[in-house]
């Protein structure tokens, strides 16, 4: 409640300060001044980004991400007001802004799907400001969402508007128009991992929480782009633990703590979860040691490019060196990924007594199927990296596909 105290306190003075000067004339001064106040609310955006980059709620690259972005929208808004020499061009932008920045303010807070977020006081104390604090608004949810509908129904490819109107659906509970909303983002962006992982969580919800199915594909999906997810491994192992696949989830989850290392109340919560899942299978407190990780960067070398198409698939594999053939952890990906970096687990085991942990020394490699055929046929083209040790793997393991079979 005191986060939509807060931010409707501050969309609220966002729009005073850009419809105002509508009422008066529009003088050299007021220009000027307008620009200063762009200059204070993005100021006070990036102190919101500055916080969720200090708590570990933005990852270094979606911060530079969200940053650019709010210094090209000040760029745009600095130059909207340069030129306001004439009434009527001032308030083409002012209005355009009315629109903009209700959906920029929003989408920050909702930038990760984290709950955790509205629910901090700190930190909406610390964006906000003293201002915000003393600010009185009757703006309500509903027409916050009015407002981004009516920003949507002028730009339906506004990406980010249909993201932020999903998390604002999923804060009401209103999952169906959550799945719509989150299926218009992932149609615009595409394979985005955390589109695809709030398209997950809202149908899962949309079924009263049950992840098996569409949202546990969505969530593999995701993990395949970004394996170390903080959202992706959350749902993940609640999709493993609501199949009573207590291994799954515990390795899930006790990956989750290595993403979160700087947020107690997170880890206090995951741990208490993993500790369940250990009464519940006493064996995963001693295997909860022996998680292996092989964390592989996969490039097509430029010599070979003409002989692969873009959609052309990518099996990037472990298995063991002195044992059955059959790989120990696969993951499919598709030329156009490609570089990219992936990390092979226990997670991606084709079979239950198969696993990476279960054997030290393996063989690491990338192959690249024209026909889609996970069986080697002549034509792939592949590369193989032997001796890898499972239990202290390198740092900067490197597949670089160079071979025709």
């Amino acid at each position: 409640m005191i986060f939509w105290i807060v931010a409707s306190g501050l969309l609220l003075l966002a729009l005073l300060i850009l419809v105002l000067p509508m009422l008066r004339t529009q003088s050299e001064t007021e220009s000027n001044d307008r620009q200063q106040q762009n200059i204070d609310i993005a100021r006070a955006n990036k102190s919101v980004l500055d916080i969720q980059l200090s708590k570990h709620e933005l990852s270094q690259q979606e911060y530079d991400s969200s940053l650019h972005d709010l210094e090209t929208a000040l760029a745009l808004d600095l130059e909207n007001t340069d030129c306001t020499a004439r009434e009527r061009q001032g308030k083409w932008a002012i209005w355009l802004l009315v629109g903009l920045v209700p959906l920029f303010s929003i989408g920050l807070y909702f930038k990760l799907g984290e709950y955790r977020v509205i629910e901090d006081p700190t930190l909406m104390q610390a964006g906000g400001g003293a201002q915000t604090q003393n600010q009185r608004s009757d703006l309500s949810i509903e027409e916050m969402i009015e407002i981004v509908q009516q920003r949507l129904r002028e730009n339906p490819d506004d990406a980010q508007g249909w993201f932020v109107l999903g998390k604002t659906l999923m804060a009401q509970q209103r999952f169906d128009q959550a799945v719509t909303a989150f299926q218009r983002t992932h149609d615009l962006v595409g394979e985005e991992p955390g589109v695809i992982f709030s398209l997950a969580d809202a149908i899962a919800m949309q079924n009263d929480g049950v992840m098996q199915g569409e949202p546990e594909q969505l969530v593999k999906r995701g993990l395949d782009i970004a394996p170390n997810h903080s959202t992706g491994l959350w749902l993940a192992g609640l999709a493993a633990e609501q199949r009573q696949d207590y291994p799954a989830a515990h390795a899930s989850w006790t990956r989750l703590l290595s993403q979160i290392e700087n947020d107690p109340a997170s880890i206090a919560e995951i741990s208490e979860l993993i500790k369940i899942l250990e009464q519940r299978d006493p064996t995963l407190a001693s295997a909860s040691v022996d998680i292996r990780l092989l964390t592989l960067k996969v490039e097509l070398n430029s010599s070979l490019r003409s002989l692969v198409k873009p959609g052309d698939s990518v099996f990037v594999y472990a298995k063991a060196a002195n044992g059955p053939p059959m790989p120990l952890a696969v993951k499919r990906l598709r030329v156009s990924d490609l570089p990219v970096e992936v990390t092979l687990s226990d997670m991606d085991a084709m079979m239950p007594e198969m696993k990476l942990s279960a054997f030290d020394l393996v063989v690491v490699g990338a192959r690249i199927s024209k026909s889609g055929n996970p069986v080697a046929q002549p034509g792939d083209l592949f590369v193989e990296v032997t001796g890898v040790d499972s239990k202290n793997p390198p740092p900067d393991l490197l597949l670089s596909i160079n071979q025709v079979k």
